[in-house]
């Protein structure tokens, strides 16, 4: 198999001996024990937090789709309906012990790009990453693939080299090297004892640099380092795609989470991205939220019973390992429009599952008018001595919930502790 001989002639070739005098070591996936995996959702174009996750029945400043009511299941209020979010109600009685809604949360802007870019790094700075991203690059553990993103969005920032896109699809095509026969341009697919040529004659160039520049600490060391590194991680993961099944799934929202969580379950990852597919930005009539809404749920419950069957490298099963954060830029104005839609609106909700998630609660607030109140940021409840939640207080939340001081990546920013099981208010 090409893999086993790049595997030999990495630990048996002429190159190793020069390679351990300059201080390289082959280094392979390190998932850090009992480290919290991190899948995202996003919903792009705006949804609305009234459609599920805020309900405002009986308020004269929020407008509700017909048919709909406030509901509690698994201790959270959320608005159903019993003819187009059935999934909605399955989901909240099934899991709802384990889920957190966030309300009342400002975006700061009503501009997609900006929303997107606030919700997803907690500020317009450009080289910032987003939180998948930091959780994958600053935690204890290493993997050949930190943040694989099927789908939405990924603000790779000073730490880019830990995103993988594997959108469309390519996942597999990029893990065993294909992609290079699909390109625009594509690459010649060299036969079997081609490739061991090659493979030889790269690892002999390697030993012969490190030979010559291996006294020299600095640069020289880590980019040879880190190009053997990528070498030996690549054999891992072809050796271990068809382990993790993924050549078996399609590419439905509910096939990519899986695949991700597959990923992570073989140590290969800590955080992914799935995009919630649909036309979130419904200013010209706001049905389809609700439609969408029941779809992602539905994906959501299906999701969940696979991580809750699903045996864990740290606790019995993968529900007590991983975190689900669901997200959208911004939300929905409270009033319909003269077209039954919906415009932007800053203040937006957020669902965050799993493991370490204080569940069965719905932290933050927002008035009859569906603007953010003052919170207390230990507790999640309404409070005049509080302050309004935002984007980066969440993401400083789900930072601490990964085991990454958010004063290492937002100097200055609270984090919303009310989310934590840890905190125990």
């Amino acid at each position: 198999m090409r893999s086993l001989s790049r595997r030999r002639l990495l630990l048996d070739g002429a190159a190793l001996s020069a390679l351990a005098s300059f201080g390289w070591r082959p280094s392979m996936a390190r998932a850090a024990q009992g480290e919290r995996k991190f899948l995202f959702f996003y919903a792009g174009g705006a949804w609305d937090p009234a459609a599920v996750f805020d309900p405002h029945h009986g308020s004269d400043g929020v407008d509700h789709q017909p048919d709909s009511y406030t509901r509690t299941l698994g201790g959270l209020r959320h608005t159903a309906n019993d003819l187009e979010m059935e999934a909605v109600g399955r989901y909240f009685g099934r899991w709802g012990g384990r889920t957190a809604i966030v309300n009342g949360i400002d975006a700061h802007t009503v501009g997609h790009d900006t929303g997107m870019q606030m919700t997803m790094t907690g500020t317009s700075a450009d080289n910032y990453p987003d939180w998948p991203t930091t959780l994958a690059s600053m935690g204890r553990g290493e993997y050949p693939l930190p943040h694989v993103v099927f789908g939405g969005p990924a603000y790779g920032g000073h730490l880019a080299s830990a995103v993988v896109r594997a959108g469309g699809g390519t996942l597999l095509d990029l893990i065993d090297g294909s992609i290079v026969g699909t390109a625009d341009r594509p690459a010649p697919q060299l036969a079997e004892p081609s490739e061991r040529v090659l493979d030889a004659y790269v690892y002999d160039r390697v030993a012969k640099f490190s030979g010559k520049h291996g006294v020299k600490p600095g640069l020289t060391r880590e980019r040879t380092g880190a190009m053997l590194d990528n070498f030996d991680r690549t054999v891992e993961i072809e050796g271990r795609r068809f382990e993790a099944g993924l050549g078996s799934l399609d590419n439905s929202m509910l096939d990519q989470a899986i695949k991700a969580t597959e990923l992570m379950r073989l140590g290969l990852t800590r955080c992914a991205m799935v995009g919630i597919p649909g036309g979130w930005d419904t200013h010209g009539g706001n049905d389809p939220q609700e439609i969408q809404f029941n779809a992602f749920f539905e994906a959501l419950d299906g999701l969940m019973q696979h991580l809750a069957s699903t045996p864990g490298s740290s606790a019995p099963f993968m529900i007590d390992e991983v975190v689900v954060v669901a997200l959208s830029e911004f939300g929905r104005t409270p009033r319909f429009n003269g077209s039954m839609g919906k415009d932007h609106w800053p203040y937006n909700s957020s669902l965050v599952v799993g493991a370490g998630v204080r569940g069965g609660r719905s932290l933050g607030s927002s008035d009859g008018g569906l603007v953010g109140q003052k919170v207390d940021f230990r507790t999640g409840l309404q409070s005049d001595t509080g302050d309004v939640l935002g984007s980066e207080h969440l993401g400083a939340a789900l930072l601490k919930l990964g085991g990454v001081d958010p004063a290492r990546v937002l100097p200055g920013v609270q984090s919303f502790d009310a989310l934590l099981r840890e905190s125990g208010r």
